[in-house]
């Protein structure tokens, strides 16, 4: 049967995920933001060009929450790889160490009825294969640790880039909204109807809201059923709002709350803390 050292290419996925972040998310949120600072600056644009705005916007922090959530389970994944990788490499050194003897017998006494000699001997071939065994044993062990140093530091650059872009993002929300509290009710009405029905506020049912700021939320590994809502944050001016998702026992009891967010989408929120949930919660 061939022996071959499996390929592992775990940090080329990751990498890929960083270069989005990096390279097409932070170009656009750029070009956003430029964008949205011109037209803001000392002045409203047409109702169009906000609702532009807010679209392009909210896309773009779905867009940075969703490679969040796909690099910090990878980085825990890092980290968890470290204690077998320890163990193995204990194991292969034991096992480097191991005397294997090639031949077992008696040594001859000279005696008439001398019974010494060889009782068994293991093939050459099987010493071979067991050698061979050994140094791919050491190379998937090699290969695994360069793997989890490469994911740590790929998805530690990755995700410090993170909060940088979404405070970018978050930066053009105080105009913003201001813009939108000085319109007149229609237009006022049409751009909160806008954001009810951004991409990310889409499905939200599917949560099993109760209301549209209170969900429920079912934690399969341990069976916990918690609640979620979502707060307006009462020190944040009218014309900028900021909101909150805490999360509750079914007793009432607060036991986690996210950062407070200029988002206009319900579902980025619900998403945030629902990952927070499954990482900080039993």
């Amino acid at each position: 049967m061939p022996c071959f050292k499996p390929a592992f290419e775990i940090s080329k996925f990751v990498s890929k995920l960083v270069g989005e972040v990096q390279g097409r998310i932070m170009a656009k949120v750029t070009e956003v933001v430029a964008e949205a600072q011109e037209k803001l600056q000392g002045q409203c644009p047409p109702v169009p060009d906000l609702e532009r705005i807010i679209k392009q916007r909210d896309n773009l922090i779905n867009a940075t929450n969703g490679i969040e959530k796909k690099l910090e389970p990878i980085e825990k994944f890092a980290d968890k790889m470290e204690n077998p990788i320890k163990t193995a490499k204990i194991i292969i050194t034991i096992l480097e160490f191991l005397p294997i003897p090639s031949t077992i017998g008696t040594p001859p006494t000279g005696s008439p009825s001398d019974v010494g000699g060889t009782i068994y001997s293991m093939p050459t071939g099987k010493l071979n294969r067991f050698a061979s065994l050994l140094r791919i044993a050491c190379k998937i062990v090699e290969t695994l640790e360069r793997e989890r140093k490469n994911i740590k530091e790929i998805t530690s650059i990755g995700l410090s880039s993170i909060q940088p872009t979404r405070e970018k993002l978050e930066s053009i929300d105080f105009n913003l909204f201001e813009c939108v509290n000085d319109l007149g009710e229609d237009d006022r009405d049409r751009i909160n109807n806008l954001v009810q029905n951004l991409p990310s506020n889409e499905g939200i049912g599917l949560l099993d809201s109760t209301s549209p700021t209170n969900f429920n939320y079912y934690k399969p590994s341990s069976g916990i059923n918690y609640n979620i809502r979502i707060i307006n944050d009462p020190d944040s001016p009218s014309f900028a709002p900021r909101r909150y998702a805490a999360v509750f026992t079914q007793d009432g009891v607060e036991v986690l709350r996210g950062p407070t967010s200029f988002s206009s989408s319900t579902r980025v929120l619900v998403d945030e803390i629902k990952f927070r949930i499954n990482n900080q919660l039993p």
